[in-house]
């Protein structure tokens, strides 16, 4: 491994500028990006707030290193406001990030793959003109910066196969400590890091080497937001969020456990299993349950469970700060959730992990499906940050719904089938044994990379379409590439013999 090689082949650099596809792919995709992010900047003069965002700028107001949340977006917003404070420059840096990264991952799968021209040109109008991604970049939220990370990060990866210098191993390692740093999405990701750099020839002291620079940056965020949690708020814990997620999850599928199935609790949880146990049945006389669908009402309603609970815990104590004690009762949280999965695992599976599994084929749109969550004001954080001059928000219809994003958790659930069927399709054609080496471990990295999200997303927090940018991007490129190998394979096998002169085309040459 040497820091002397490029990071990238000039062959590489040289195509994109003498490839007369590639220029107008680039040039359409920067004059059509412009395009569409005036539209929205004109329909939408105002950037959507989510419950997160005031969150994420008071961080960035309070420059502070432990949150809720990460800090890396949070962080984002304090460097973006250096150069300029106004909404749009955030919107247009967001969307202008998202739309390089997205050109960045479809340039070098051409490249490194060999696609069809057609396959290319749908990818890239598919892609590069979603609307999709206009909306999500409007949003005062990570979501838009982690997806522009997190196809650095895979992009980067398929590179480490390719050309595994040392200069790479290290761009890659700085983009998956900062991925890390914005979203715990990202917690499986140096796994799979890890198990590329296995894949890497090299000596020993080489391999060591490599997977020490993989690890350093997100170990050192790990163990510094640790310590930091510490030292400021005495709990050491990398991530309060999970504890309170585990207990979220929990509670949707208790929710469904009938009185007569509800085991005797162990006394560290007595005090809020009554609260629970009294919260379901006043739920029970409800027509209208607030907690129908997996969400965020038993994280943050202050009628819920674990809200009362800190609340009660804390009604005398006037003087902790409240991020203190929120992270106070992570642990507990978490152990408390944790055992009410292992005494109803099945109604877990039935109530929690099946209708995420199906949010996952087709995730709700959310705070997508809706303009500033139904509001017209915003809260004085975002009045400050942005200096606008009063807290009122409007955009160009009264209407508060986005009509535009109903489609794509249908599209999402299309893509996710097409890429399962055209994946199993590939393997019946025999594909693995008529590509390279290289496009074998590509796709099989992609696959473990779908399933991992599959895992993760389901069991960690209820799916929403803003969270599945990321897997919706790479999943339609590998669909349509599964699918263009099984569509030429099977026009080939049904040419007459004779007429089958020459060997099978590698798709990845």
């Amino acid at each position: 491994m040497t820091l002397k090689e490029p990071l990238f082949p000039s062959d590489f650099l040289k195509s994109n500028g003498r490839d007369k596809e590639n220029r107008i792919c680039l040039i359409l995709s920067v004059l059509m990006s412009g395009i569409l992010v005036t539209i929205i900047l004109k329909l939408y003069p105002f950037p959507n707030f989510l419950p997160d965002s005031y969150s994420y700028i008071d961080a960035a107001h309070n420059n502070v290193n432990i949150n809720m949340w990460p800090v890396g977006y949070s962080k984002f917003l304090r460097i973006v406001s250096v150069f300029n404070r106004s909404d749009t420059a955030l919107v247009i840096v967001q969307y202008a990030l998202l739309q390089a990264g997205i050109l960045f991952f479809l340039f070098s799968i051409k490249y490194l793959l060999h696609p069809g021209k057609w396959t290319m040109r749908l990818l890239f109008a598919f892609l590069v003109l979603n609307p999709l991604w206009l909306y999500i970049a409007n949003f005062i939220s990570s979501d838009a910066l982690f997806s522009t990370c997190s196809l650095l990060w895979l992009t980067s990866l398929f590179w480490l196969l390719y050309l595994p210098n040392g200069r790479m191993f290290i761009f890659h390692a700085l983009v998956l400590g900062f991925v890390f740093s914005v979203r715990y999405n990202a917690l499986y990701y140096p796994f799979i890091s890890i198990l590329v750099v296995l894949l890497v020839k090299g000596t020993f002291k080489e391999q060591l080497l490599k997977l020490a620079i993989i690890i350093i940056p997100v170990g050192w965020f790990a163990i510094y937001t640790t310590l930091t949690f510490k030292e400021r708020l005495g709990i050491a814990t990398f991530s309060p969020f999970g504890g309170w997620q585990m207990g979220s999850n929990a509670l949707f599928m208790y929710a469904h456990v009938p009185p007569a199935d509800r085991a005797p609790v162990p006394k560290q949880f007595a005090r809020i299993h009554t609260i629970t146990v009294k919260h379901m049945d006043s739920l029970n006389r409800l027509k209208q349950r607030p907690d129908q669908e997996l969400g965020v009402y038993y994280l943050w309603d202050d009628k819920a469970p674990l809200k009362l609970y800190l609340i009660e815990k804390y009604k005398r104590d006037s003087t902790t700060h409240y991020l203190k004690q929120w992270a106070s009762v992570s642990n507990f949280f978490g152990q408390y959730g944790s055992w009410l999965i292992r005494e109803h695992p099945g109604a877990f599976l039935r109530y929690y992990v099946w209708p995420n599994f199906i949010n996952y084929y087709s995730p709700p749109t959310e705070f997508l499906g809706m303009v500033n969550m139904g509001s017209d004001t915003v809260d004085q954080g975002a009045v400050a940050w942005f200096g606008y001059r009063s807290n009122k928000v409007h955009h160009f219809s009264k209407n508060k719904d986005i009509i535009i994003t109903a489609i794509f958790p249908t599209l999402l659930a299309m893509i996710n089938v097409i890429f399962c069927f055209g994946f199993l399709g590939f393997v019946f054609l025999g594909g693995f044994s008529k590509i390279t080496p290289y496009y074998r471990k590509v796709l099989w990295i992609v696959l473990l990379i779908w399933l991992a999200n599959l895992g993760f997303s389901v069991l960690a927090s209820p799916i929403v379409l803003r969270y599945q940018a990321f897997p919706f991007i790479f999943t339609l490129v590998f669909a349509c590439l599964l699918l263009e190998f099984v569509i030429r394979q099977s026009m080939q096998e049904a040419k007459p013999v004779e007429e089958s002169t020459e060997p099978v085309a590698d798709p990845a040459v």
